[in-house]
């Protein structure tokens, strides 16, 4: 028997490169062929069901809508692969109209339907010329209408504010308007005493805030509409500083004749006041006494009354409240 011997072959460069060629130009042919059959295929006519939302126009002004309407609808579309792919790749799509004129009236009192299917040629007009709309679901609409009646009400602002060091709200909130209109119907509206703000914390405030604030419905207002949604609001801020002035206590309701004398005779008033005011606060303005028909059998104290201070202070404070007395004639 005779042994045969094979001995390994050296890879040649050149065969290896006729492979690889070959796989490349394999793949290649295969891209094309399927960039060929996606052509073809998105070339031909589809039918495929989008959702959309969907706004009602045209709603009688003297009427409001009781029902809640859908705000989504399905609509069956025909046109090329290429346009239903850019449709079903959209995030966001067309809002489609429904024309509140386009309803009919039912056999119950105030209600009404559109015949969504009835209509395809007026929403195939809102989409572009190579859309063609087949079907729209659901196929009927129903509206229940209300007289709509109307109400002015308070606004009432949520502004909680944090102030910075010394810096203190010189007056009221101010907003524009304090009032608005609200309009829906008569059994709901007598439930309204007043429309709210949304919830704003402000912190670390030193400067006037001047902001719009949104309006918010509660759940029964959902059918409610307001005459605006937001309101102007402004808060004067400035900064704040203590002064302290000595002021002598008076004596009122004193019969002639008698002599009342309060030991202290003097006490310190502490009060706030805005920087910008500051210079304008004069001692004069101020004034403390203690009442003689006040005095209470067995006690030797009276209590101390700030009687008059400035419009322009505030958190006024005595040093002492209550200080005894001598009575001579």
């Amino acid at each position: 028997m005779k042994s045969i011997f094979f001995k390994n072959r050296k890879s040649n460069p050149k065969d290896a490169a006729r492979s690889n060629r070959r796989a490349v130009t394999f793949v290649f042919c295969l891209l094309i062929s399927i960039f060929i059959w996606l052509l073809v295929s998105l070339s031909k006519e589809y039918t495929i069901s989008v959702n959309f939302p969907v706004k009602y126009t045209n709603l009688p002004a003297d009427k409001l809508i009781v029902n809640q309407l859908p705000e989504i609808i399905d609509i069956e579309i025909r046109s090329s692969g290429f346009n239903l792919l850019i449709y079903k790749m959209k995030q966001h799509r067309e809002t489609i109209m429904l024309d509140i004129k386009d309803a009919k009236s039912t056999s119950i009192k105030n209600n009404f339907y559109i015949n969504c299917n009835n209509h395809l040629d007026k929403v195939t007009s809102q989409f572009s010329s190579a859309i063609k709309v087949v079907h729209i679901k659901p196929d009927t609409v129903f509206i229940n209408y209300n007289k709509k009646t109307s109400k002015t009400v308070p606004v009432k602002v949520n502004l909680n504010i944090e102030f910075a060091e010394q810096f203190q709200q010189t007056d009221s909130v101010q907003i524009e308007p304090k009032t608005i209109e609200i309009m829906g119907t008569k059994e709901v509206l007598t439930t309204i005493s007043f429309v709210e703000s949304v919830v704003t914390n402000l912190k670390k405030v030193d400067k006037t805030v001047l902001m719009d604030l949104k309006l918010v419905k509660s759940s029964t207002m959902k059918q409610v509409e307001f005459s605006q949604n937001s309101v102007k609001v402004k808060v004067n801020i400035t900064k704040f500083t203590e002064a302290i002035v000595e002021l002598p206590v008076e004596v009122e309701n004193l019969p002639n004749g008698l002599n009342l004398k309060t030991f202290p005779d003097k006490i310190a008033v502490k009060y706030q006041v805005a920087y910008n005011d500051y210079g304008k606060i004069n001692p004069s303005d101020f004034k403390i006494a203690v009442d003689y028909s006040k005095i209470e059998q067995g006690s030797n104290k009276l209590k101390v009354q700030i009687v008059k201070f400035p419009e322009n202070v505030r958190s006024v404070k005595l040093s002492n409240e209550r200080v005894e007395y001598i009575i001579r004639k």
